[in-house]
């Protein structure tokens, strides 16, 4: 259950391939793909899916259409999974917000049914039209599961380091963060590298996925990466799955032989 404290926590990330701007069958999707998860990886503690695994990656005026409040179907159906298959399960919506344009969430179903955490994208993609369709993050989301600090970030995040200097410092032990990573050069291993430098410098455990397929003629990788401390990628893939157990071991370890505390700046002069 989600209250029970574990040094060890088994991940499994799902590299799918959302339809474009139809909640119903994402939904659909997702519970074949947990099933599927689960049968590959059954001590699987928690699966993590892309960004806007609901969705798709909407860029258009159709964006405020498609959106849901987290009280909405495609939530409840997640949280439901959740309960009958007794796991965690991060996934993303695209999430109607009173007042506002709407925002890129993340949100994560616990065993027991309840949304632990969600989390609005604070960086939007600057190389697209998210900026102008979508309502910025103003803060991070942690959650405690099965005694593990946990963090949340998405896609874009990753580019800006000092994020995830502010959730080492609130003592996150693993960040979890669902990707759409458009195609471009060398992009696979950029994302690769991003993350497993954003691990190794903040000392912690990082999974990240990336979905695969085509999305209004653009393509995605499935990129998979669950990092260790010491900057490994940990994922044994099956397909569009990848598994990893991670170990609070490995964060003592590298903390006590390299300490960062005391070391970090809030600034620099030049």
């Amino acid at each position: 259950m989600a209250g029970d404290t574990i040094n060890d926590m088994n991940i499994t990330t799902i590299a799918s391939n959302p339809a474009w701007k139809d909640v119903a069958a994402n939904t659909q999707m997702t519970e074949k793909h947990v099933q599927e998860a689960l049968e590959l990886f059954p001590d699987s503690d928690i699966l993590l899916f892309p960004e806007l695994s609901l969705s798709g990656f909407v860029v258009d005026e159709d964006v405020e259409t498609v959106a849901q409040p987290l009280d909405g179907s495609g939530v409840r159906a997640v949280l439901d999974m959740a309960k009958r298959y007794q796991v965690a399960i991060i996934a993303g919506i695209i999430e109607k917000v009173p007042g506002e344009k709407p925002a890129n969430t993340q949100f994560v179903a616990s065993p027991g049914g309840e949304i632990l955490a969600s989390y609005r994208k604070n960086h939007l993609y600057t190389q697209s039209e998210e900026p102008n369709l979508y309502c910025r993050g103003g803060q991070l989301a942690t959650f405690e599961y099965k005694g593990w600090k946990c963090g949340l970030s998405i896609c874009f995040d990753i580019r800006f380091p000092r994020l995830f200097e502010t959730y080492k410092k609130a003592g996150v032990e693993c960040i979890f963060s669902g990707f759409n990573w458009v195609e471009g050069r060398n992009k696979p291993a950029i994302m690769e590298h991003l993350v497993l430098a954003r691990a190794h410098e903040n000392q912690l455990f990082f999974a990240a996925v990336d979905r695969n397929g085509e999305n209004a003629g653009t393509k995605f990788y499935g990129t998979s990466v669950i990092a260790s401390p010491f900057a490994e990628n940990l994922a044994v893939k099956n397909g569009i799955y990848a598994h990893a157990s991670i170990s609070k071991d490995d964060i003592t370890t590298l903390g006590t032989n390299l300490p960062l505390a005391g070391s970090f700046k809030e600034s620099y002069e030049i």
